[in-house]
């Protein structure tokens, strides 16, 4: 449907690159510009984050001081730096979705009210702007998707928190699948968007197309991560003339990891499917996801919690770079268009609510083990509405990317027009729902859960968690506790020669080096003891504390599913 010319339609200056100040950037050593992005950067999210506000946005606010002093390399290879960081984001939301927990009821969670929210956006979009539904859904698709970078570390300080509740954990494995859907359907948006592939198919043939991309980019993916889970898991079995050819080691596991993401990306982009001239077999980003999740259940579980620990502390780079990127592409001017954005933020979140109201109850119907209590359903339903109101990582890895790949090209001024306008949308929904969507979870989020914490089951650990096999597994757990952290409920024995390490025999370890290894270990039914000599994977890992995880033939540990039936602690003092 062409757009059409009134004022209804966004318009910018045409004096302006799309979503960019005029800029051609300073000539000055660029070891300077990385040494501002990197070392201010990270100061002005500490500072942030000290003060309980999104560290997301005080690297925005250094990428806009940047933009006026944009060293000239930097500022020529910002796409790249920022399809970088994006990658990142597509690794880590295919490490958060585990295919083996996967039940209905989270499904229903984690997919309609989205959706909802998405179709309420675009219909907005159709009925002010006289936008076509192609466009109006590539603007609900940016805007719709939660921010996991924002919510999950908030969830899991819940979970620690309060570790009998159910719905941080249900948040937990909801915000990467979310993530996952948002990418998803940006990727068939893109192919019937981007200038390559824009107008050149017909209706049989781009259903055709798409179904082709998705099966085999996800069974590719699929394959290489489920190869590189299975070969890293089995590093000490791969010997040439009876000697090892993997270290075994935490940062070799990640970088091969790493560098199968970059291979996917990559190669998404070179590998044609013959329908038309541009259209390729793989979706880049549905790929790095695909080899993410498989990878996360077929690995061991040490070797999974390793890469995810490296992929943690590589994001706080990522980030900067993400964040900064984007806020260089900002100015002053997007506020003037927060009038045309206030209705689609409204819009959205009535419909994001509807969509819960909707989704709670039949997930209450259909799961077996279900969280939630009909009595408390309504105080449940707002703390996960609250959990989908912070926004800032996809808006900030989507926003760009109409502009970056000449959305909509075929419509001319007006094409431009509204992918800047998308661009304009993405920054004001950062700007806006990470700084009051952070600030509503973190001072109502407690009390919502102290308010349902009386009637809210955990069958299961969760929704996405299957039930828990009494015959293999040697301790309930709730009989798990961390010798690490006070907070935790005390350890007590248990029935039978299956003892767990008392409050006193933890403390012990954690001042006696000679006895940590006696003293906090966790027998697990039908297995050997623990050996006493350390393997030299165990030696690298940690230079105070290895955790060996087991958990009864159910494999996947990660930070959505953080809790096992079964673990098996060993402490090392450095």
């Amino acid at each position: 449907k062409p757009l059409a010319q009134d004022k209804a339609l966004p318009h910018t200056s045409g004096s302006r690159s799309e979503g960019a100040m005029v800029n051609s950037g300073k000539d000055y050593p660029i070891e300077l510009g990385w040494a501002f992005l990197l070392v201010v950067g990270y100061l002005v999210r500490v500072a942030f984050v000290s003060i309980r506000l999104p560290g997301a946005i005080g690297i925005l606010l250094v990428g806009f001081a940047f933009s006026h002093f944009m060293q000239k390399d930097i500022l020529e290879n910002r796409n790249d730096l920022q399809r970088f960081a994006f990658l990142l984001v597509l690794l880590n939301a295919g490490f958060e979705v585990s295919i083996r927990g996967l039940r209905p009821a989270i499904l229903l969670i984690s997919l309609l009210p989205g959706l909802v929210e998405m179709a309420g956006i675009a219909g907005l979009a159709m009925l002010t702007h006289d936008v076509g539904i192609r466009e109006g859904l590539v603007l609900g698709c940016v805007l719709f998707p939660l921010g996991e970078g924002l919510v999950i570390p908030k969830m899991n300080e819940f979970k620690a928190a309060y570790p009998d509740h159910a719905l941080p954990r249900v948040t937990l494995t909801w915000a990467p699948l979310e993530a996952t859907l948002a990418l998803s359907l940006f990727s068939f948006l893109s192919s019937v968007s981007s200038s390559l592939t824009e107008g050149q198919l017909s209706p049989v043939l781009l259903v055709a197309e798409v179904v082709v991309r998705f099966v085999a980019t996800v069974a590719a993916g699929g394959f290489v991560g489920a190869g590189a889970g299975w070969v890293l898991s089995h590093t000490s079995k791969i010997t040439f003339r009876k000697k090892r050819i993997f270290t075994g080691s935490a940062v070799e596991a990640f970088l091969l990891v790493l560098g199968l993401g970059f291979g996917g990306f990559g190669l998404a982009k070179v590998v044609p499917n013959g329908f038309a001239p541009g259209s390729m077999l793989f979706d880049s980003d549905l790929f790095v996801i695909a080899v993410g999740s498989s990878f996360s259940d077929v690995a061991d579980p040490i070797v999974l919690h390793n890469v995810e620990g490296f992929l943690a502390g590589i994001w706080v780079f990522g980030s900067i770079i993400l964040f900064s990127m984007l806020g260089s592409r900002t100015d002053v001017q997007v506020f003037e268009h927060f009038p045309q954005i206030l209705p689609f933020m409204l819009v959205g979140v009535a419909c994001r609510f509807v969509g819960l109201c909707v989704a709670v109850p039949l997930a209450q119907r259909l799961g077996k083990h279900s969280p939630f209590a009909p009595k408390k359903m309504l105080l449940e339903i707002l703390f996960l509405f609250l959990c989908s109101l912070p926004r800032a990582t996809l808006q900030g890895a989507l926003g760009a990317q109409p502009v970056q790949d000449n959305f909509f090209s075929r419509l001319g001024e007006q094409g431009k027009a509204w992918r800047q306008f998308i661009g304009q949308g993405a920054r004001l929904y950062i700007i806006t729902f990470s700084i009051l969507g952070s600030l509503l979870l973190e001072f109502l989020g407690p009390k919502l859960l102290l308010a349902t914490a009386d009637k809210t089951r955990r069958h299961a650990m969760s929704l996405a968690m299957p039930p828990i096999d009494e015959e293999h597994a040697s301790c309930a757990p709730s009989q798990i506790g961390s010798p690490f952290f006070m907070e935790d409920p005390p350890l007590s024995p248990t029935a039978g020669d299956r003892s767990l390490p008392s409050n006193d025999a933890a403390a012990a370890a954690a001042t006696s080096p000679s006895s940590a290894a006696e003293a906090l270990s966790v027998t697990v039914a039908g297995e050997e003891d623990p050996p006493t000599e350390d393997t030299e994977m165990e030696r690298q890992e940690s230079n105070w504390g290895t955790f060996l995880f087991e958990s009864g033939g159910e494999r996947g540990l990660d930070s959505a599913h953080a809790v096992e039936p079964c673990i098996l602690y060993r402490a090392e003092t450095q």
